[in-house]
């Protein structure tokens, strides 16, 4: 018999197995098994036997499991084909997943929900949660103890990310490391083989946080009162859309939905694990809402909706219904996350409470979260504010805001702040990195566009001064692209693709696109014009504009003037937007999530880094965005770009992957932006932990895709008494 890794894993990752960790006050659970479909397994060492065979295929060692009997619990389950290639990460179409059914009169509950109970208020804890409810490993330390507020502190009213990235609910969801997908609100899903059709199978028995029901009707509801309506929703939400086409949301029964797209959408899980009313509130981007509550705020349900909305001072009904819908400003909405907010964002204190009717229990049957709260506090003095907070012992949790450059401060403080530093090293990517404005105007513009020039800049960066100044020596040289062990990384050899510190190659590149220079020893245009990258950055993650002012230094070395603004966060944006700068700064941290989020690497919209005035054209049909009076802001090369792009969600894992990995092959070799280190802390990545607090990870997935700190399980994190 040989043992392979991937059963076990599976098992694991998707919360199934019953492991038995420190004291265990519920009963065991009674297990069954049910088939379900996932595009990525992350191979571990633990092992599980099975029956194999092994054979060579393309070069790579793979073990095939053909038409095995396994047996579990008197129950036959017919695993038809698994592949399991000896690398990190392995494709495969449908592994075993086991969900456990609880025995019900047996779960534990928080004492203060107990309480509730004893009192008449508060339904049994079995009347609360669903027959099959998510199992959350615990992570660190074992089976936790209720009670305990986790102190953070928050920047303002648009700092909705500080609460929403420990406290989301999404259908499926990102692992601890951020390469699969294990269940979440669905227990498990279907895709048809032409990539058309999703179905996602729910929770019987969830319920939302005010103790209604939550089931297929719920998104029926959003679809065809909200997303459909072109008043509330102008275009179709990012989870929806495949190409210039949208899906559709179709009920089955009452625990099963489906999503219908007019072609095929192999990428559909990777985008709504991310699609969440996290940070923004932003009703859209889910596809379900507390149909019970928001019916209140709706015309076709309540027909005094538009007077109401006057009454409470808005001019629309769906403006009113908009302000309802946030829960940044509206504590009352139902949720499905594991805590909902007391009172409103941009008070100085906010506070959270439990959802009594939250959907998930530990390995033992008892109910998560086990955390009372999570508890945020106004600094108004910005970060620094927020990092003295943290070296005098108030603050719990928090990665968010704290700036690598306080790394030695922090580290320094742990004794007597009676916290601990971890280091979150991020996803992919560069965590600071140089954006052409490959849409740009004028004369710079040119020289923006010519592809030597480009690389030239990349050669001319000494990235090992920067990361041993900035970065305080952590991360790696590399460009912008995905890690190792990812299926879109396109090879050592581009990732460190002229990243070495080469003046000489910079200048001979220089030289044979833009010799001449004027008087000061800059390069001029072809119309004798000197050539200018101005370089637009924000200080919301610490050394950036360091790091930008240290760059345009070895740019005007090799003869290349800058010009370095530091700017506020959302001034950094508007400009940029408006086609106004050559240069932007910021992380791609968006790397690895090749064809859910475009737009750091293509004009998909507005909001691209690769060629604002390019995104404008195309969203305008042409009226805007002009890089001169007579230019064309979208270079061929940039439109092919985009086409890359935007094939990706339509073909199967195998084709997709290969496809990621030209992109990232294209991007680096024509350096249309350049990445400078990756793999680092520097962006929420130094994680300050009070020591009493257990089951925080060590190191878990760190990406804006990935929802950091999600990665970690907030629900499972407790305070040691």
């Amino acid at each position: 018999m040989k043992r392979s890794a991937l059963l076990l894993v599976a098992m694991f990752v998707l919360g199934a197995i019953i492991a038995a960790c420190g004291s265990q006050p519920a009963a065991e659970p009674e297990v069954v098994e049910r088939i379900v479909e996932v595009e990525k397994v992350v191979e571990k060492t633990v092992e599980v036997p099975v029956e194999v065979e092994k054979i060579v295929e393309k070069e790579v060692e793979v073990e095939v499991v053909k038409e095995i009997e396994v047996e579990v619990e008197k129950e036959v389950v017919k695993v038809e084909r698994i592949e399991v290639p000896v690398e990190r990460v392995v494709e495969v179409q449908k592994i075993v997943e086991k969900e456990v059914e609880v025995v019900r009169s047996n779960l534990g509950e928080a004492p203060d929900l107990a309480a509730q109970v004893a009192a008449g208020s508060l339904p049994a804890v079995w009347d609360r949660i669903p027959s099959q409810p998510m199992i959350i490993p615990t992570l660190q330390d074992g089976i936790g103890e209720y009670g305990g507020v986790v102190r953070r502190f928050y920047l303002g009213p648009a700092d909705g990310c500080n609460f929403f990235r420990l406290s989301r609910a999404s259908l499926a969801r990102f692992s601890q490391d951020g390469l699969s997908f294990i269940p979440s609100i669905a227990r498990g899903w279907e895709v048809s083989d032409d990539g058309t059709e999703w179905t996602f199978f729910l929770r019987e028995g969830m319920k939302w946080s005010d103790g209604d029901d939550f089931n297929a009707d719920d998104f029926l509801w959003q679809y065809e009162n909200v997303l459909l309506n072109d008043d509330l929703t102008p275009a179709p939400p990012t989870f929806l859309r495949i190409g210039t086409e949208a899906g559709a949301i179709q009920k089955v029964d009452d625990t099963t939905v489906k999503f219908v797209f007019p072609q095929p959408n192999f990428l559909f899980l990777e985008i709504v694990a991310q699609a969440d009313e996290a940070c923004y509130g932003s009703s859209r981007n889910v596809p379900w809402a507390p149909s019970h509550y928001m019916s209140k705020f709706h015309p076709a349900f309540n027909p005094d909706a538009e007077a109401d909305a006057q009454a409470n001072d808005y001019a629309t009904w769906e403006q009113y219904y908009d302000a309802k819908t946030q829960y940044n400003l509206n504590p009352e909405k139902p949720t499905l996350a594991p805590w909902k907010f007391t009172n409103p964002l941009g008070d100085q204190v906010v506070m959270s409470e439990r959802n009594p009717y939250f959907w998930a229990v530990d390995p033992a049957g008892n109910q998560l979260p086990y955390l009372d709260g999570i508890q945020l506090t106004l600094s108004e003095g910005g970060t620094e504010i927020g990092t003295l907070m943290a070296v005098q012992g108030e603050i719990d949790m928090q990665g968010r805001h704290i700036q690598l450059d306080q790394f030695t401060t922090l580290k320094n403080g742990e004794a007597q702040g009676g916290y601990t530093v971890r280091t979150w090293p991020t996803f992919a990517g560069s965590d600071v990195a140089f954006f052409f404005n490959m849409s740009f105007p004028g004369g710079s513009g040119d020289a923006i566009r010519t592809k030597e020039f480009r690389q030239a800049l990349s050669l001319a960066i000494d990235r090992a001064s920067i990361q041993e100044i900035q970065f305080l020596g952590l991360g790696q040289i590399r460009q912008g692209v995905p890690g190792p062990g990812h299926p879109h990384y396109p090879g050592d050899d581009i990732a460190k693709l002229r990243t070495e510190y080469d003046p000489a190659a910079a200048n001979a590149l220089l030289d044979s696109v833009f010799a001449a220079k004027d008087s000061e020893g800059f390069r001029l245009d072809a119309n004798g014009e000197r050539i200018v990258m101005n370089i637009t950055v924000t200080d919301a993650f610490g050394t950036w504009p360091d790091a930008a002012l240290a760059i345009g230094r070895f740019w005007e070395e090799v003869g290349v003037k800058t010009d370095v603004n530091t700017t506020t966060r959302s001034l950094h944006f508007t400009r940029w937007q408006t086609n106004e700068w050559a240069v932007m700064v910021w992380n791609e941290d968006t790397a690895g999530f090749t064809f859910s989020s475009i737009n750091k690497r293509a004009p998909e919209n507005i909001g691209t880094f690769h060629g604002p005035g390019c995104a404008q054209w195309l969203q305008t049909g042409g009226r805007e965005g002009n890089a001169d009076a007579e230019g064309f802001p979208c270079t061929d090369e940039t439109l092919a770009l985009l086409d890359m792009h935007l094939a990706g969600p339509g073909l199967p894992p195998a084709e997709r992957n290969a496809l990621g990995k030209e992109i990232y092959k294209t991007i680096v070799e024509n350096q249309y932006n350049i990445g400078i280190v990756g793999l680092s802390p520097m962006v929420q990545g130094v994680i300050v932990t009070n020591n009493d607090l257990k089951n925080v990870p060590d190191e878990a997935g760190n990406d804006w895709p990935l929802r950091t700190p999600n990665t970690g399980f907030p629900e499972q994190w407790f305070y040691a008494k």
